[in-house]
């Protein structure tokens, strides 16, 4: 038998093998994130008249009620939130459109980070004018503060993970899945919702602790950190 000679003088060694990536922070970044969406609406809800500033069924809703007739019901915020929200997503496709490496997810952190920089200029709002014009101020800049994490998020593709627009579709697939057998995608499913739940709690609890300004900048400290943290891992570099 012939041993092996081995690679030749002039050859190449054989490359090395990587070594094994960090795992994926961002469905867990998501996840985390989205408490801080329960935290804005329940800030809204609460402090800012019955208008939601994530989840804009309710304002389609609202707005219809009061095109209606219906008394006591508000045109302007519903209309606000949607125009804050919408506006919020177009800006980020757009700015995605024109990104120079989308792949390479460095633009969510940087969505992030203007998304903090809009809520901690919230909560300037509102400690500066708690009424009156900086009423409808919040409710604009607290909406398009959620439309730029929607698309955000939207954009990763994370399988479930779709934030406060696909809450419903959630709860439809968890037990969907439950009865039939098919929740391939259980333990995301729990965590969108008892991650926005738990948001609630604690904006709730913030807003009436705190204040209103103080739960708005409680919120911006904890998607800074949250960003930062993103920011660091070594597996967000990954394309």
């Amino acid at each position: 038998m012939v041993a092996d000679p081995g690679p030749s003088r002039g050859e190449d060694p054989p490359p090395a093998v990587p070594a094994p990536s960090s795992g994926d922070p961002f469905p867990a970044a998501v996840l985390s994130l989205t408490v801080t969406i329960g935290m804005t609406d329940a800030i809204s809800f609460l402090g800012l008249g019955e208008v939601f500033v994530g989840m804009m069924t309710g304002n389609v809703v609202a707005f219809g009620f009061a095109l209606g007739g219906a008394a006591d019901v508000a045109r302007l915020t519903p209309l606000l939130a949607l125009t804050g929200f919408l506006t919020g997503v177009a800006a980020t496709a757009a700015a995605l459109r024109r990104a120079a490496s989308p792949a390479s997810r460095h633009w969510f952190c940087t969505a992030l980070a203007v998304e903090a920089l809009l809520l901690l200029a919230a909560a300037v709002i509102s400690f500066r004018h708690p009424g009156g014009h900086g009423h409808h101020a919040l409710v604009t800049l607290l909406s398009l503060t959620t439309g730029i994490r929607c698309a955000a998020v939207r954009s990763l593709a994370i399988p479930e993970l779709l934030t406060t627009f696909a809450l419903t579709g959630a709860l439809i697939s968890l037990v969907h899945g439950a009865c039939t057998g098919t929740g391939a995608h259980t333990p995301r499913r729990l965590g969108l919702i008892g991650s926005t739940a738990l948001g609630a709690v604690i904006g709730a609890t913030a807003l009436t602790q705190l204040g209103r300004s103080w739960a708005l900048l409680v919120t911006s400290c904890t998607v800074a950190a949250l960003t930062v943290a993103l920011r660091c891992h070594p597996g967000s570099q990954r394309r």
